[in-house]
C-alpha cells in the first residue's frame, strides 16, 4: 500500500487497553454457536446437512439432498442423491415466494372441482330443473376466476381484476339462489346436508374472489413502488413517499391474511361435513395450496415492519458502505480503501458520502495493537484494516468501533461490497460519461482508470479518491433511471450467491433477515463430524497484485482401517503478471504522464510487485499436524478462532511468473466407523472476493474400506482408484461419501 496516515498524530502506548465495544467491553471472539447453520454450498444454499437451493435458482426453493442409511440382512446400504439433473437446468428459476403463490393458483381448480362436484351429486340429483337455473352461475364465476388467475401470472393486472370481480358477481348471485334453493328444499330435495355444502363451496368462491381481486390491487400498488422510489430520490418529488404506501401496502396484505384464514376456515368446516370420503380427499389437496399461501404472507408480514424501519420510516437510517478492492485481499473480500456513508428519511437517500478511510484513520486517538500478518504492513490497527476476521459480523462490529473512535458517526448497518459489485452494476447501467477522463467507465476499464488516477495522484483535491467520491452519484443517477429494476435485482441475486455483498446490522431483526437472504457474510459453523477448509488470504505486499495470482488448492483425505482420517493439503500460488497487463495503464501514462509517482512504482502498484500474503487455513478444531512442507516450522503459527484449528503462515514473496508450493498434512479429530457404516462429509468455504482459485478434492480409504456412493458423482481416473473432482472455487463446496467395511 503506497498512500500512508498522516504521521502528525501521536501513537498511544502498546499497553493501553483493547477495543472496546460501544459499552466498553472488549469484542468478544465469536463463538461457534451464534454462526448458525445456514450456510452456502456451491451457488445452493444448504440447510443442516442436505437442503439445497440448485444452481441456477434463486434462494429459497429448497431442495432435498437425501441421504439414507439403512441395514440390510447383516448388509449396509447407502443412498446418496442429488437432485435430478434436470433441476440443475431449469433456465427460469423459481423462487420460494413464487412458489407459494403458484400454490394458491393452484388451490383454485382444486377449490372449484370440488363445487361442481358436489353441486351436480346434491342438488343435481335431487332438485335437478332448478340446479339447471343455477348451474350458468357456477359455471361464469369458476371460469371468470380461472381466467383471473391466468391474467395475474401473466402480469395482466387491469384484466385480473376485471376477471375477478365478474366471478365475485357469478358467486354472490348464485348464494342468493341458493337461498331459494334451501327456502325450497323440503319441497323439492332430498339432501339438505349437500345443499349446506354447497352453500360452503358458494362461500369458497365468493371469498377467493376477493382474495384473487385484493391481491391484484396489491400487486398494482407494488408496480409503483419503483417510480416513486426514483421520483423521490432522482427527481426530488417527496409528494408521495415510498413508505406511505408501503404501510398502505401492510394494512392491505392484513386484510388479505385475514380473508384467506377464513377460506381455510370455510375448508375445514367442509371436511366437518357428511361427505363421501373421496370428496373429503379433494378438500384436503385444495387445503395445501391455501396453507402454503398463508406461510407466504406470514413471511411477507414478518418482514415487512423491517423493511420499513430500513427504509428510515419513523426514524432516519444510517448505512455505512465498505468498498473494498478485492485485488489487495482481506479477510471479508479486499483492503478498505474508501466507504460510503448514507443516511435514508421516508424512502428517500437524503445524504450520501464518500469518505477516504486514511483520513478518518488519521483522526484515530487509541492505539490498537495491530494481529498477526497486519504486524508486518503496521505498527497500530486501523479502520482500513479491521475486516481481519473472516466472520463479517466481528469483523463489521470492530469497523463500527473505529469509525466511531476516529470522529466517525454511529451507524445502523455495514454493507461490504467488493470490486465486483461496481463491475456488475456499471454493466447494467452501461458507459458512465465523466469529465475525469476523456473516454466513457465502463465495467471493462473501471479498474484500470480509477486504479491508475488514484495510485499515480493525478488529482490535486485533498483526496487522491475524489474522483470515485465525484463518480459514485453519477453511477446512482444512472441505476435509479433504469425504470426496471427487475435486471438490478438479479444481478443483486448472483452478487449475493458469490459472496461478494455482506450486511451486518445490531438490529437482531435486520440482522435475521441478512441471514435469510445470504446475506450475513458468518463463517460456516463448526460441526465436529466434518472436514472443512476455509484460506483466508490476507494481503501484506505487492500492492494490488492478487488480482493476477491464480490458486491451486489440492485437498486429498485418506481413512485407514480404523477410521482414522488424515488430510493432506496442498496450496500452490503462481503470480501471472506480464508486462502486457500493464498495457492499459500505459495508454494512461502516454496521455497523463505518471503524476506524482513514476513509472515503476506505478508498474509495483499495479501487479509487477513481489505478491505476499499472510495466510491462514481453517480446519477442524483439535486437527493435529503431522507433516509441513515448504516452509519453516518456526514460521507457522497455530491459534484457535470461530470455532476451527487455525495454520497461519506467512506465503511468499511470489515474483511475476513464480510459483511456491506449501503442503501441510495433519491429522482430523474424529474417526469414520465403518460398522455399520459412516457418512465423510466435507465443506470448503469460499473467501469473499477471491478469484482464480481451483479446488481439487479426492478421498483414499483403507483395503479393508470401500467406497459406496460419493456426492457430488465423479468418475475414477485411469491412474487413481479413488474418486476426485476438480471445481472453481467461486462459491461454497460440499463433498460427500458413504464409507463402509469391505467385508
Amino acid at each position: 500500500m503506497v498512500d500512508a496516515p498522516d504521521g502528525s498524530v501521536g501513537f498511544p502506548t502498546r499497553d493501553a487497553a483493547p477495543i472496546p465495544t460501544r459499552d466498553a467491553a472488549p469484542i468478544p471472539t465469536r463463538d461457534a454457536t451464534l454462526v448458525g447453520d445456514i450456510f452456502i454450498v456451491s451457488t445452493l444454499h444448504f440447510r443442516y446437512n442436505a437442503t439445497m437451493t440448485p444452481k441456477g435458482r434463486k434462494p429459497g426453493r429448497k431442495t432435498k439432498l437425501t441421504v439414507q442409511f439403512k441395514p440390510l440382512e447383516g448388509q449396509v446400504f447407502f443412498d446418496i442423491k442429488p437432485p435430478k439433473n434436470e433441476e440443475w437446468k431449469t433456465p427460469e428459476p423459481e423462487t420460494k415466494k413464487q412458489g407459494k403463490l403458484r400454490g394458491f393458483f393452484s388451490f383454485f381448480g382444486f377449490a372449484f372441482a370440488i363445487f361442481l362436484i358436489l353441486f351436480v351429486l346434491g342438488i343435481g340429483m335431487s332438485g335437478w330443473g332448478l340446479f339447471e337455473q343455477a348451474k350458468p352461475l357456477a359455471f361464469a364465476g369458476y371460469d371468470s376466476l380461472k381466467e383471473g388467475m391466468g391474467a395475474l401470472k401473466s402480469q395482466d393486472l387491469a384484466g385480473a381484476k376485471i376477471r375477478f370481480a365478474k366471478a365475485e358477481q357469478s358467486f354472490e348471485a348464485l348464494s342468493e339462489r341458493l337461498r331459494y334453493l334451501t327456502g325450497q328444499a323440503n319441497q323439492f330435495l332430498d339432501s339438505p346436508l349437500y345443499l349446506e355444502a354447497a352453500n360452503k363451496l358458494i362461500l369458497v368462491g365468493v371469498t377467493g374472489s376477493q382474495i384473487g381481486r385484493e391481491l391484484t390491487e396489491i400487486l398494482e400498488g407494488a408496480e409503483k413502488l419503483p417510480s416513486i422510489f426514483t421520483n423521490q430520490n432522482l427527481k426530488g418529488d417527496s409528494s408521495v413517499k415510498l413508505t406511505d404506501v408501503l404501510r398502505d401496502l401492510q394494512a392491505k396484505i392484513e386484510g388479505l391474511n385475514q380473508k384467506t384464514l377464513a377460506l381455510s376456515q370455510d375448508l375445514d368446516a367442509l371436511s366437518a361435513t357428511a361427505l363421501p370420503t373421496d370428496v373429503k380427499t379433494q378438500i384436503a389437496k385444495a387445503k395445501e395450496p391455501v396453507t402454503l399461501f398463508l406461510e407466504g404472507l406470514a413471511e411477507i408480514r414478518e418482514n415487512f415492519g423491517t423493511a420499513l424501519k430500513l427504509l428510515g420510516d419513523k426514524v432516519p437510517y444510517r448505512y455505512l458502505v465498505l468498498l473494498q478492492n478485492n485485488h489487495e485481499l482481506r479477510a471479508t473480500g479486499g483492503f478498505i480503501g474508501s466507504y460510503l456513508l448514507i443516511d435514508v428519511n421516508d424512502g428517500a437517500i437524503e445524504k450520501l458520502e464518500t469518505k477516504d478511510v486514511y483520513a478518518t484513520d488519521g483522526n484515530l486517538i487509541d492505539y490498537v495493537p495491530p494481529p498477526p500478518g497486519i504486524d508486518k504492513v503496521a505498527d497500530r490497527l486501523y479502520m482500513r484494516d479491521a475486516n481481519y476476521s473472516p466472520d463479517f459480523p466481528t469483523s463489521a462490529k470492530q469497523i463500527m468501533w473505529f469509525l466511531e473512535h476516529s470522529n466517525g458517526p454511529s451507524v445502523d448497518t455495514v454493507i461490504a461490497i467488493d470490486q465486483s459489485v461496481a463491475e456488475k452494476l456499471l454493466e447494467l447501467a452501461g458507459p458512465i460519461d465523466t469529465k475525469a477522463f476523456p473516454i466513457p467507465v465502463t465495467a471493462a476499464n473501471f479498474n484500470d482508470l480509477f486504479s491508475f488516477n488514484i495510485e499515480s495522484k493525478q488529482s490535486e483535491t485533498s483526496t487522491p479518491k475524489q474522483m470515485l467520491i465525484d463518480f459514485i452519484p453519477q453511477v446512482k443517477e444512472k441505476l435509479l433511471g433504469l425504470g426496471d429494476f427487475s435486471k438490478l435485482a438479479d444481478v443483486a441475486t448472483n452478487l449475493i450467491q458469490s459472496r461478494d455483498i455482506q450486511v451486518y446490522s445490531e438490529d437482531p431483526e435486520i440482522e435475521a433477515l441478512a441471514t435469510r437472504f445470504g446475506l450475513d457474510g458468518k463463517m460456516v459453523a463448526a460441526d465436529p463430524k466434518t472436514d472443512f477448509l476455509a484460506l483466508v488470504t490476507t494481503a501484506i505486499g505487492g500492492n494490488k497484485s492478487d488480482a493476477f495470482i491464480h490458486t491451486q488448492v489440492d485437498h486429498h483425505t485418506e481413512v485407514d482401517r480404523l477410521g482414522k482420517v488424515t488430510d493432506r493439503l496442498t496450496i500452490t500460488k503462481t503470480d501471472t503478471w506480464t508486462e502486457k497487463d500493464f498495457a492499459t495503464w500505459q495508454t494512461l501514462v502516454d496521455r497523463y504522464g505518471t503524476g506524482k509517482a513514476d513509472l515503476k512504482t506505478l508498474k509495483f502498484i499495479q501487479g509487477q510487485g513481489d505478491n505476499m500474503d499472510y495466510l491462514r487455513v481453517y480446519v477442524p478444531k483439535g486437527s493435529r499436524l503431522i507433516g509441513l512442507e515448504g516452509i519453516d516450522l518456526a514460521k507457522l503459527a497455530a491459534p484457535e478462532d470461530l470455532g476451527y484449528s487455525v495454520f497461519a503462515f506467512p506465503f511468499g514473496p511470489l515474483s511475476p511468473g513464480m510459483s511456491k508450493t506449501v503442503t501441510i498434512t495433519y491429522e482430523l479429530p474424529f474417526t469414520i466407523k465403518s460398522q455399520p457404516g459412516d457418512i465423510y462429509k466435507f465443506i470448503s468455504q469460499k473467501q469473499s472476493g477471491s478469484e482464480n482459485v481451483t479446488l481439487k478434492k479426492s478421498l483414499a480409504v483403507s483395503d479393508a474400506l470401500k467406497i459406496v456412493e460419493t456426492y457430488p458423482k465423479v468418475e475414477n481416473s485411469a491412474f487413481t482408484l479413488y474418486p476426485e473432482f476438480s471445481v472453481a472455487l467461486d462459491s461454497n463446496q460440499i463433498f460427500l461419501s458413504a464409507i463402509a467395511s469391505a467385508y
